[in-house]
């Protein structure tokens, strides 16, 4: 498992994986008010049936002529480009591509998992990998191979496992030479639910979805649905077939792609034998340009009033009503934690630091990392403060990533890790975001499943639901002039250890230095609601229901929480951004409508 992660490191870090992210780092984007520059998704071509006849000379101009500036190269055709090429032959390759304005995205091959045949599986496995260092000797990003089937007299779960752990040898594999490993959705397997089946066993990031625009798709819940079900594991390459033939919803598919900020390739993989192949691929290109175009003014329009939930580069973005809102970091970090955190004058309402530098910012407490959860005493381990000697927050996998008109959604799973690497217990998590007219909403809803045996959370202020406020809200120092208000009329610097069913953190924020507030709800279900709350002057917010010790002077241990082995326990919060102070947001009317469950 190390190897996986130290890859996985490895391979994001290299300039051949999808989705870097937008351009500019979170602090530089908050302050411009505007996004960076990402690339947006362009059109090729799979050398399938138009292109399988061309020598590679003839191929790249044709497909400079067409505008068709990107192109996967299919195994066993005239241009030649196999595992038999000589260093000097592969080099050659490179070079032709170099030289043109077309680029190789990847090979793409018949290779497939699912054999029962041990040699017949290990022939392929070994056949994709000499491929992966073909495409790397010739310039390409990237190889394609098929899951491919459901064999008959073999349970599903056992094929499914198998092409999984097929994936993840030749993905390890081809991290080493940057390389990506597309799984076109193919053959047997054509349902989306076996594809993400088969890609919740892969652990290497560089194992993606090839989208095949099969008939499948619009089946079952749909073509939303199922789209959505995958679109986490999209990687560099997307096959379509002729966009103006057939009754495949192809403009429907290119929303989605516009939508959710699609940046790799659309590659045609055509199936009809015109007489003119490049009058045929500049028409393809001109209609790929109608509907892309078509697609944006929709997508423009959509995120107007929608909240659009993006993965990307180690972090998810979300957008709401066009603008950004917030990204959630979840790798090579102690623990997930979103950030930045914009409130409704479009102002940021965290401290920056310690992920970007920022005026007047103190520089204390590193693991106060804008707004996230942990605790500082789960089985005696810390996983409140940053360290190698504490305790770690390690995201697993997503189970939701969801846009929609006027919520979004990201649910993941979670292992808290000690220091000697074992975990200590797994949780759920699932984060809501809503757009409302009186200001964004986040609900925070977390199990902390006891998975590998009993789970104590110790009795210590140092936790749990959390936010770094923006240094001009808080009580104290160089620029703060904030206020603390709770449900029960405590302010300021009395709130701190008191039990309340909300708190609210407000002051002033952004160059206009309107008036801005963070309430967080405890919901009445939580244990041992109204919870207390580690609120500080200098802008550290948290609810702790775990804290009586600290909070009340009572005998230490009075505070514990212990999950036995085997259960779970939940809590739920939300996070209310508003203008103005708690009357002005009408922060109590908020808490009794999320009291009554809406």
């Amino acid at each position: 498992m190390s190897r996986v992660l130290s890859t996985r490191r490895e391979f994001l870090k290299s300039s051949m994986i999808l989705g870097a992210g937008l351009a500019a780092g979170p602090f530089e984007r908050v302050w411009a008010q505007a996004g960076g520059a990402t690339p947006k998704m362009r059109f090729g071509l799979v050398t399938y049936l138009w292109g399988q006849h061309w020598d590679l000379p003839t191929l790249i101009a044709n497909c400079t002529v067409s505008g068709l500036l990107g192109v996967e190269l299919r195994t066993q055709h005239r241009h030649g480009v196999e595992a038999s090429l000589s260093t000097a032959e592969r080099a050659a390759v490179r070079q032709r591509f170099a030289d043109s304005p077309v680029t190789l995205v990847g090979l793409g091959t018949n290779f497939a998992f699912h054999y029962i045949e041990r040699d017949r599986l290990e022939r392929d496995i070994e056949g994709a990998k000499a491929y992966v260092k073909l495409s790397a000797d010739c310039g390409g990003s990237g190889v394609k191979v098929k899951p491919n089937d459901l064999p008959t007299g073999i349970s599903y779960e056992r094929t499914i496992q198998q092409i999984g752990r097929s994936l993840n040898e030749v993905g390890l594999f081809a991290a080493d030479y940057g390389q990506e490993i597309r799984l076109e959705v193919h053959g047997g397997c054509s349902q989306l639910p076996v594809i993400k089946a088969i890609m919740d066993v892969v652990e290497q990031p560089n194992v993606r979805v090839c989208w095949n625009s099969n008939p499948q798709d619009t089946q079952g819940e749909g073509l939303d649905y199922n789209f959505n079900l995958v679109r986490r594991f999209f990687g560099r390459t997307v096959h379509v077939r002729e966009l103006n033939l057939g009754d495949y919803p192809y403009q429907e598919l290119i929303n989605l792609l516009v939508t959710t900020d699609y940046d790799g390739w659309v590659l045609l993989e055509a199936r009809t034998a015109p007489n003119d192949l490049v009058a045929a691929m500049i028409g393809q290109r001109q209609v790929w340009e109608k509907m892309t175009a078509q697609a944006r003014e929709s997508a423009g329009q959509k995120r107007r009033a929608g909240v659009v939930v993006t993965e990307r580069d180690k972090k998810v973005t979300v957008e709401i009503d066009g603008k950004l809102f917030t990204e959630y970091c979840f790798t090579d970090v102690p623990r997930p934690y979103f950030y930045p955190v914009i409130g409704p004058t479009g102002a940021p309402v965290i401290r920056h630091w310690p992920m970007a530098e920022a005026p007047h910012e103190e520089r204390d407490h590193p693991h106060h990392k804008s707004l996230w959860f942990t605790h500082g005493a789960v089985n005696g381990i810390d996983f409140w403060t940053d360290g190698n000697r504490n305790g770690k927050v390690v995201h697993d996998k997503f189970l939701q990533l969801e846009s929609g008109p006027t919520e979004g959604v990201i649910a993941s799973q979670n292992n808290w890790v000690a220091p000697d690497g074992k975990i200590v217990c797994t949780d759920t998590r699932t984060h809501r975001f809503h757009s409302t007219p009186d200001g964004p909403m986040l609900d925070f809803e977390v199990t902390i499943h006891a998975s590998h045996g009993p789970v104590t959370f110790g009795d210590t202020k140092e936790g749990s639901m959390a936010i770094r406020v923006a240094e001009t809200m808080r009580l104290e120092g160089e620029v703060g002039q904030g206020h603390i208000v709770n449900s029960e009329g405590i302010r300021d610097g009395n709130t701190w250890g008191k039990r309340a069913a909300w708190c609210d953190y407000y002051g002033p924020v952004g160059d206009s230095g309107e008036i801005v507030g963070v309430a967080i709800f405890d919901h009445p279900d939580n244990l041992r609601h109204p919870t207390w709350w580690h609120v500080r002057d200098y802008g550290l917010f948290a609810a702790n229901s775990f804290g009586q010790h600290d909070f009340e002077r009572k005998p230490a241990g009075v505070g514990d929480l212990v999950v036995p082995a085997g259960e779970s326990v939940t809590f739920k919060w939300r996070f209310y951004f508003h203008r103005g102070n708690e009357t002005d947001g009408k922060v109590a009317e908020h808490y009794a409508q999320y009291a009554s469950g809406q």
